[in-house]
């Protein structure tokens, strides 16, 4: 079972991961860019046609390059998206895809909108009913790139997820380069 904030992490009832998430992700949804500050890249998938709610080597990559950077403390933080300012929804979970799929089923979390985060505030990950939100400072997202083959591969998986050859009515091409931009 995973620990619940702010006991768990000795944050204080102002709930510092609040602002960290209010900070950095901007509460708009694709084609509209999600960044509220500048020195971040992300990446972003269909949730509905992966089990794990993106693909398997994006989370091996993201979770790697989490595992090996240095200084990183030894877990990450969960919090419902709707429910943000409820301190009970926020979770401490193990940075590994077994702890993160726990706390998905406990209390069925994966049907809420959600985040998934790294205590230093390296990266944070949105969970919506229909985008999984990959994103991270300019730094980690590089190693996270490189790691799935470049800025081209991951654009391109990116592309096949939410256009995959079809007209792009909504600019979702457009949404996939923004997204990238920075790096």
């Amino acid at each position: 079972m995973a620990d619940h904030f702010p006991e768990a992490l000795g944050l204080s009832p102002t709930a510092a991961w609040l602002n960290f998430i209010e900070s950095i992700v901007l509460p708009t949804m694709p084609p509209d860019l999600p960044f509220a500050i500048q020195g971040w890249a992300g990446m972003a998938f269909d949730r509905t046609s992966y089990e794990d709610l993106a693909p398997d080597n994006v989370w091996e990559c993201w979770m790697a390059v989490h595992n090996q950077a240095a200084g990183y403390p030894s877990g990450l933080g969960a919090v419902r998206y709707r429910n943000a300012s409820d301190l009970l929804s926020g979770v401490h979970i193990k940075p590994d895809m077994e702890s993160i799929r726990t706390y998905w089923d406990e209390n069925y979390s994966f049907l809420r909108d959600h985040y998934v985060f790294s205590l230093d505030q390296q990266w944070i990950i949105r969970l919506d009913q229909d985008t999984t939100l990959f994103l991270g400072k300019l730094d980690f997202m590089r190693s996270v790139v490189d790691r799935l083959g470049g800025v081209a591969e991951v654009r391109k998986m990116m592309d096949d997820d939410f256009i995959g050859g079809s007209d792009d009515v909504v600019g979702l091409g457009d949404y996939i380069d923004g997204l990238l931009a920075p790096l």
